[in-house]
């Protein structure tokens, strides 16, 4: 449906040196797109009103060009998934760590739960060679127990999404890297029109202000996916003696849709480039946060968390149970650690 879209934008009455930036679609009446010529708003966004930014026409066919490729590896990432072995090692490539020391020493990955506050294990993460967080969780006011060390960021689009709509216009580059653009932020794509908000923040980039994203296979998303549904199933099964029929008729497709965390996935990323794995604030407790950062304290039902911590469990103490990854010829499980 997006392959229909249509790119315009109007100057804002409110601040001149901006204009509105709009992705429309057509409706759709009785499965036709023609018979109503209104149209619906995807997304607008706010961004400079100067020739820093592409024209409309050469906003779409970028936007376009972007979700051809998107799509495009998104309908075949079955082709590869089964291969773990090859998915987990052309992650080096992807983060770019040269070929000749292909894997990082130590690496930590650093959740979001408020199990971190008064941890005090923020040393004891940045001593580790590569730290990845989650979905722009800030370090500032929680060095103490989070670190400040930050290697890469991964989150998905909802979380580019919610930086570049205030910031596309004013900020170069968009002010979408909380804890310094010198690390860069890894992106699942969970709303192919986020792609806009990619496009837009990396017209407006400069030298000094570097819009640094990269976007994660899709061969490692199906991974995740594959991984998450397993554990998932298991503990409903386990848990309620239903054949696993019922799970897919709850859970697949519906609404709130079935997916893995971002937590999840950068574990599996560190799995891929790195001697040895290190998992913080990956636990929870009566009466601490969802998040250290937030106050909130409802988990979404998006995820399973209790089945992903079975598999982070699994992964700690029993990795020859884990399916998938330590099936794979040639691939070996790094240990890992879980510290809560």
């Amino acid at each position: 449906m997006l392959a229909n879209a249509s790119i315009s934008s109007s100057p804002s009455h409110d601040n001149p040196r901006h204009r509105l930036l709009y992705l429309r679609l057509p409706y759709s009446v009785n499965g036709t797109s023609d018979s109503d010529p209104r149209q619906r708003t995807m997304l607008r966004l706010r961004v400079p009103n100067d020739n820093k930014l592409p024209d409309d026409g050469s906003l779409l066919a970028g936007f376009r060009a972007s979700l051809r490729a998107f799509l495009l590896a998104h309908k075949h990432r079955r082709r590869g998934y089964n291969n773990v072995a090859g998915v987990m090692s052309d992650l080096a490539g992807y983060l770019g760590r040269p070929r000749r020391r292909r894997r990082f020493p130590s690496c930590a990955v650093v959740g979001n739960s408020g199990i971190l506050l008064g941890s005090g294990r923020g040393p004891q993460i940045d001593a580790h060679d590569f730290v990845i967080r989650l979905n722009n969780a800030p370090v500032a006011g929680f060095a103490r127990d989070v670190g400040t060390r930050t290697s890469l960021t991964l989150a998905h689009s909802f979380v580019l999404h919610r930086c570049a709509v205030p910031s596309a216009a004013t900020t170069p580059g968009c002010a979408c890297h909380p804890n310094g653009r010198a690390a860069p932020l890894a992106m699942y794509v969970s709303r192919p029109e986020h792609l806009l908000h990619v496009l837009a923040c990396n017209a407006t980039s400069t030298p000094a202000a570097p819009f640094r994203l990269l976007l994660t296979d899709a061969r490692l998303d199906a991974l995740c996916a594959r991984v998450a549904k397993y554990y998932s199933l298991r503990r409903f099964v386990a848990a309620t003696g239903e054949p696993a029929s019922v799970w897919t008729r709850r859970r697949d497709g519906r609404d709130p849709y079935f997916h893995y965390s971002s937590g999840l996935q950068a574990v599996v990323m560190a799995l891929g480039v790195c001697d040895r794995v290190s998992m913080f604030g990956f636990g929870k407790k009566a009466g601490v946060k969802h998040h250290y950062h937030t106050n909130r304290s409802k988990e979404t039902e998006v995820h399973d968390y209790e089945a992903e911590y079975q598999f982070y469990g699994d992964l700690q103490a029993r990795p020859e149970a884990v399916p998938f990854l330590g099936e794979a010829p040639g691939f070996v499980l790094p240990p890992v650690k879980l510290y809560w």
